[in-house]
This record gives structure tokens, sequence and C-alpha cells, in this order.
């Protein structure tokens, strides 16, 4: 698995995707931004993952997309029994990133998946008790100076689903650190692109709200 995939894995588990129980999971592991989006920086979900004790059943997995005004839509799928990696294409400009994915077997009467409403008010709880983070995903050596690298890629998770602000410190040979002003909307890759010939590869990402988040405000009923 890709390292950034594997980033956007760490984070699914401890902020947005679901399962019934630890035999049966279903996870996000591949996405991107939609290109030519002219407002939001919209999400592709390009593929999942099931993970199941009994792979002798088929089962069913609705995920609950945020949208940029706060709120989520549903989408619910059927797969055969044996399916591990599965084909998603799911993308729209208006997705902030987050998501919640919850799974059961086909034949399991006893769980019903909750609804949008439900979600979004989990979500609000979220909201409340979580920051945004941010963490650099890809470091490469550079191959223009020998014992230097290049800060490549990062992911940043916005549990708002609004602007998160990334200050990135950069550690030098020297021993001082180089600051980078990011920004981007909603969770998702976020692009760094910077080498130069006297860097260490240690970084240091502190994210923050790009505006000031008012929970009295935010997710209105």
């Amino acid at each position: 698995m890709k390292l950034l995939a594997a980033i956007f894995l760490f984070l699914c588990c401890i902020r947005g995707t679901y399962a019934q129980t630890n035999s049966l999971r279903f996870r996000i592991t591949h996405f991107r931004e939609v290109s030519g989006c002219t407002k939001n920086q919209g999400i592709v979900f390009e593929q999942g993952h099931i993970s199941a004790k009994d792979m002798t059943k088929p089962t069913i997995v609705t995920i609950y997309f945020e949208k940029n005004n706060g709120a989520f839509v549903a989408m619910r799928r059927t797969y055969p029994a044996g399916t591990v990696n599965v084909k998603l294409n799911i993308f729209d400009c208006d997705y902030t990133g987050n998501h919640y994915a919850y799974i059961k077997y086909a034949d399991d009467i006893d769980f019903n998946f909750p609804t949008v409403d439900e979600v979004y008010r989990r979500h609000k709880e979220v909201l409340a008790t979580s920051k945004p983070e941010c963490l650099v995903a890809t470091v490469r050596a550079n191959p223009k100076c020998p014992h230097s690298y290049r800060i490549e890629k990062g992911i940043v998770y916005s549990p708002a689903g609004g602007r998160v602000d990334v200050k990135l410190l950069i550690e030098t040979t020297s021993g001082e650190w180089r600051t980078l002003h990011l920004y981007r909307y909603g969770t998702g890759p976020i692009s760094i692109n910077y080498a130069a010939c006297d860097l260490t590869g240690k970084t240091n990402p502190i994210a923050s709200f790009g505006y000031n988040v008012n929970l009295s405000e935010a997710y209105k009923n």
C-alpha cells in the first residue's frame, strides 16, 4: 500500500470509518482530489477494502459523505461473497473528504444502518472534540543533492470540513527549521513539493482551522 493511502487509512481508523465487529470491516484506501473543480477541492474516493472473517457471505456497505454545506449523503452497495478490494469511483467537487462507512453481512437482519441525520449528529460530536491534523506522507531522497530530501506530499484531516492552515516546519542540516505555510479545504491530500540541498528529512506540521469555529453556529439544524 502506498504511504499516502496508509496515512489516510490511519486517519479513517480514528476519525471516520466504522464497522459493527472486529471481524467485519470496511476501509476506503485510495482517494485523490477531483481535477477541474472551480470552487472547492473535491475528492474522488477510488477504492475500498473489505475485511471479513466469513468470506462465504455477501456484504452491504453504506458510506456517508460530507458536503461543504455540512450535510451528508449516503450511498449503499452490495458486494458478492469473497470480495476484498472494491472499486468505488465516487466523486464530487462538493465533498469535503470526511466520511463514515458502515458494513454488515447481507443476511444480518438485526443491524440497521444509521440515517444521514444520525451520522450528521455524530459528526457534530466529532467536531466538538476534534482538532485538525496534518501528517507528512511522502519524503524522498533528493536526486540533485546527496544526503538531502524532497518533501512532497501530506494529508490533512479537517473535522469541520472547512479550511485548515498548516505551518510546516522543515529541519535543515544546520539545526534550524524552515517554515512553509500551506492550506487546503476539507480532508484530503496536500501538495508540498519542497526540495533543497540542506534538509534532514524531519518535519513538524502544525495544523489549525483557517477560521474561528463557533460550535454554537457550526452545523445548525
